[in-house]
């Protein structure tokens, strides 16, 4: 794994069969064409898997014009590509960096929790439900939160603190983002869910997902590993739950944290990554052959 400036050089000395970029492409300063011609110097493939949809969809051309294999994070943005091997592949959560051993929920300190920047929507919703969550240990942290919601603080967390805080609360709230950086074209809206999503399942707490579409249910199956929340009411009563019955809190954040052990983390996504790419590049038969082919990754 090498940064974008120094990945041409590490892929003409490795000489990887396939190429996997990963990260924004909207950087001016990102040399795709430099990192297309190393590609092709040495007849590799070059996929790009796409983290930002569909927020950053108007530079989608950049990876149309240097990409042999598209990955995007998002399933309602992979339609709106104009390239002939796109697949949708969700982010995901790493078992080496959130995985988190499972404490009894009675005993958490917190009650909800919630880390973020204040978007809009978030700010919308957390306002609405600040009398109830004010009544409650909750930490409500990230950055420009405004002064009138009581229950909010505006403090950074690093990402081990922040799957720290979630495995010690008893729910954690998710509210995806609401902030467009470049998706003008089509208004694309978001359909997959965040990698937050499985990064908090992984660490072991039970999640209060704001939805906004199904495909949430494709992850995780709502009532049983995730509860649906829809406004304050919603929230209200969980916050019952987990306060009257915290044994089935605790047996929805273990299923969660099964599900994601098993189906979302980086190395499920590496092995579909390969999958997929079985069908388009001859990689010598991955799975009979006894030395796996070489790859390199390149990032922002």
């Amino acid at each position: 794994m090498v940064p974008l400036e120094l990945a041409p050089a590490a892929i003409r000395q490795l000489r990887p069969d396939l190429v996997v970029a990963v990260g924004s492409i909207v950087p001016d300063a990102s040399d795709l064409r430099g990192l297309r011609r190393a590609v092709d110097s040495i007849g590799a493939e070059l996929a790009y898997w796409l983290h930002d949809d569909p927020y950053e969809f108007d530079y989608s051309f950049k990876a149309e014009l240097t990409a042999d294999i598209i990955f995007s994070n998002d399933s309602w943005a992979v339609h709106h590509y104009r390239h002939g091997n796109v697949h949708h592949l969700p982010l995901a959560a790493s078992r080496a960096r959130h995985f988190r051993d499972l404490v009894p929920v009675a005993g958490r300190e917190t009650v909800v929790f919630f880390c973020g920047v204040a978007y809009p929507n978030r700010v919308a919703l957390i306002r609405r439900a600040d009398a109830v969550l004010s009544r409650h240990p909750v930490a409500i942290l990230g950055t420009d939160w405004p002064s009138d919601i009581r229950c909010a603080t505006n403090r950074r967390l690093t990402p081990a603190e922040m799957t720290d805080h979630a495995a010690d609360a008893r729910l954690t709230l998710n509210i995806g983002r609401d902030l467009d950086i470049a998706n003008r074209r089509f208004a694309l809206p978001p359909a997959t869910p965040g990698p937050r999503t499985f990064e908090v399942a992984l660490a072991g707490s039970a999640q209060l997902f704001f939805a906004t579409g199904l495909e949430i249910c494709d992850a995780f199956e709502p009532g049983r590993e995730i509860l649906l929340v829809d406004g304050v009411a919603d929230i209200a009563r969980a916050i019952e739950q987990a306060l009257d019955d915290p044994a089935a809190i605790q047996a929805i954040a273990a299923r969660a944290q099964n599900r994601a052990l098993r189906e979302h983390t980086y190395t499920e996504r590496a092995a579909r990554i390969l999958d997929l790419c079985r069908s388009t590049i001859a990689l010598g038969g991955l799975s009979d052959a006894p030395e796996r082919p070489r790859f390199a990754t390149a990032r922002r």
